[in-house]
């Protein structure tokens, strides 16, 4: 199992590294687990549970320890890790109870960028230097990144996965692997983002091996979303672009909003020309890795300020059509 600083120390440490250990071997990260599963554990350690089970009341008394003000879709991913852990735990003839899921909220509605807002940032996040003397790899790595998230609606965790061997520089296609629902996909993506990569190859992994992460630090290691956010973070203010003051939990502007940006515009992009746009969302949902059709579908409602070309265009079509009311 990869290196943790948090040593599992309640009744069921030995079930939660084993279970880890089975995750990582399948080709999961495992980074979300271990944070779910640790605030379980230390909830087992400080309530003295010392009896090999999971019924009702331990696991509603560990979910109701959760922060106060949890957002409930945050709630649902740790109730979505805690049923595959239980049900690990079924396997090897413990009992645990699976508690059920509640309605996820969707009211949230993401940040889309508009054009110059991305022009800003991309341009910000070249010019940046980097504040830690030598580490020059990062300045070259997190403007392309960027462009990534955009481009091709990558979510942060896929693209900081991605191995040498991923990325084909011929063909300018990503294979992302063991994304959302352990399914494997081939994501194309633009000429002007294959030339980038290319670029960036060509000084950081023109001799790395094909098993090595395309996007490493200087110990070899793989980026951390922390290491993202706090790029992202800078660039969003060198840009002028100012995050609402929201409570806490609730989803703010993050790198994540790239993806629901390459969404929209994808989506604009194909109406402008013609395209009918439910007819093109299987297709858009197979590229971006949807499990169901609801994820694909929601950007087909986008805002007015965001579809002003959309609603221009409709309007010449419409001219006339209607009768005028008086005033």
């Amino acid at each position: 199992m990869s290196k943790n600083p948090y040593c599992f120390g309640s009744i069921f440490a030995k079930e939660m590294r084993s279970y880890l250990s089975l995750r990582e071997s399948q080709g999961h990260q495992a980074s979300k687990d271990i944070h779910i599963l640790r605030t379980l554990d230390q909830y087992l350690q400080s309530n003295e549970i010392a009896e090999k089970q999971l019924p009702h009341s331990i696991v509603e008394g560990w979910l109701q320890s959760l922060p106060e003000g949890m957002h409930i879709n945050t709630k649902i991913v740790y109730i979505s890790h805690f049923t595959q852990f239980a049900n690990y735990l079924r396997i090897l003839g413990i009992s645990a109870f699976i508690p059920e899921r509640p309605r996820e909220n969707r009211l949230y509605a993401p940040y889309i960028f508009s054009q110059s807002e991305l022009v800003r940032m991309f341009a910000a996040a070249d010019g940046r230097v980097f504040e830690k003397k030598g580490d020059k790899t990062a300045q070259l790595q997190f403007p392309l990144v960027l462009r990534m998230l955009y481009g091709c609606g990558l979510r942060v965790d896929e693209a900081l996965t991605l191995r040498t061997e991923d990325v084909d520089l011929d063909a300018g296609i990503f294979l992302i692997r063991n994304a959302k629902g352990n399914k494997d996909r081939l994501v194309p993506m633009d000429s002007s983002l294959t030339e980038i990569c290319r670029r960036y190859a060509a000084v950081c992994r023109k001799s790395a091996a094909p098993q090595s992460l395309f996007f490493e630090n200087r110990k070899g290691e793989r980026r951390s979303q922390a290491w993202v956010h706090s790029w992202f973070c800078w660039v969003l203010k060198k840009s002028g672009i100012e995050k609402p003051d929201l409570p806490r939990y609730n989803r703010n502007i993050c790198p994540h909003c790239l993806r629901h940006t390459f969404a929209v515009d994808s989506f604009r992009n194909q109406d402008l020309a013609g395209v009918d746009l439910y007819a093109a969302a299987p297709l858009l949902s197979t590229y971006l890795g949807h499990t169901k059709s609801y994820g694909t579908q929601r950007y087909l409602h986008m805002t007015a300020e965001n579809s002003t070309d959309i609603l221009n265009k409709t309007n010449n079509y419409t001219q006339g059509l209607f009768p005028e009311v008086p005033l």
